[in-house]
């Protein structure tokens, strides 16, 4: 009797044990597994996330873009495997590519490898830049080519993860999500700026945020004239530009004060759809604050901002100008 019940007990305990090991190495295979689909961002002079990437076998780095929708590559990465012809129809030949300069078109290839940690794309449509000079030379991925629930900009641990699920709880951190509109897979949040609601595209692409004049006009932000004379002094000479200062912008329940921005008179807004209404390009300056999880699945884009933030400052030389975004 005492013989059986040890060998019942002994058994039962060893099939607990396989089990909780199991449980153990489920969950430190998650574990692995997430750990593998992180990206790591490089360190740069600039804000904007850029990550190493393998190009037909060359090793380069590439910027994660929330305001492109086409991987976008120089045609050097092509020179050893040139495209191959292809039934492209006309509309499906040329990329467009927009900017504050203006827009430009570049042809589409089939590019037969890219890879980014461990992810990977072969055949993959993509927009060729020529002239590897405009808008940026990098090369660019655009976030919709993560097939992931959530894509998570951790720019404080300079990782972005990539993964399925609910967005991950950030600790010690103040939490607000809103709404985002798809629009040709660009994120369109809504904003307020000094009372006035208006629309911004989440762009980790560009280094500066600025708005369009009918944000500016319908808030009644304040011309900054010695500066906007600084600017108008450089070298932006294609767009009219001002700088003006905003008493509160408010995204997503985090409000910023005092805080002076670039407005553009361009014709970016109008091409990306919202003519006059009030519009603003949300760049890294301001991203850079946040642990941005932009959850696919339900729409919505959650800032995460640490309970304890250091002093943002918005101040920068009157010169500095956003950069670039890349659409279809």
């Amino acid at each position: 009797m005492t013989l059986k019940g040890w060998t019942v007990f002994s058994l039962v305990r060893a099939m607990t044990l396989v089990f909780v090991m199991g449980m153990v190495a489920a969950v430190f295979s998650a574990a692995e597994a997430t750990e593998r689909r992180s990206l790591v961002l490089n360190a740069t002079d600039s804000y904007r996330p850029f990550t190493d990437v393998t190009i037909n076998g060359v090793e380069t780095s590439a910027l994660l873009d929330t305001g492109a929708t086409i991987p976008l590559i120089g045609d050097r990465f092509l020179e050893f495997e040139p495209a191959a012809e292809t039934s492209l129809t006309t509309e499906d030949s040329e990329a467009r590519i927009l900017g504050i300069g203006g827009q430009k078109f570049y042809p589409v290839s089939r590019l037969p490898k890219l890879s980014a940690g461990e992810e990977s794309w072969t055949d993959l449509r993509v927009a060729v830049n020529t002239e590897n000079r405009y808008p940026i030379q990098k090369s660019v991925l655009p976030i919709s080519i993560f097939e992931t629930r959530v894509v998570d900009f951790d720019f404080g641990n300079r990782r972005v993860h990539l993964y399925d699920g609910k967005p991950k709880r950030v600790r010690r951190a103040r939490h607000a999500s809103v709404p985002y509109q798809d629009v040709n897979s660009l994120l369109i949040v809504p904003i307020r700026i000094n009372g006035v609601s208006g629309r911004a595209l989440i762009d980790t692409g560009a280094d500066i945020s600025f708005l369009n004049p009918a944000f500016a006009s319908q808030s009644r932000a304040t011309l900054d004239e010695e500066r906007t004379a600084l600017l108008r002094g450089s070298d932006m000479t294609n767009n009219r530009a001002s700088i003006y200062r905003f008493r509160r912008i408010v995204i997503a329940e985090n409000e910023i004060t005092r805080i002076t921005l670039p407005v553009f008179d361009t014709e970016l807004f109008a091409e990306l759809g919202f003519g006059d209404e009030p519009m603003m390009i949300l760049g890294m300056d301001l991203l850079q604050h946040f642990r941005l999880q932009v959850d696919r699945e339900q729409r919505r884009v959650h800032f995460n901002r640490s309970v304890n933030p250091r002093r943002y400052t918005a101040e920068r030389d009157a010169t500095s100008v956003a950069n670039g975004i890349t659409v279809r």
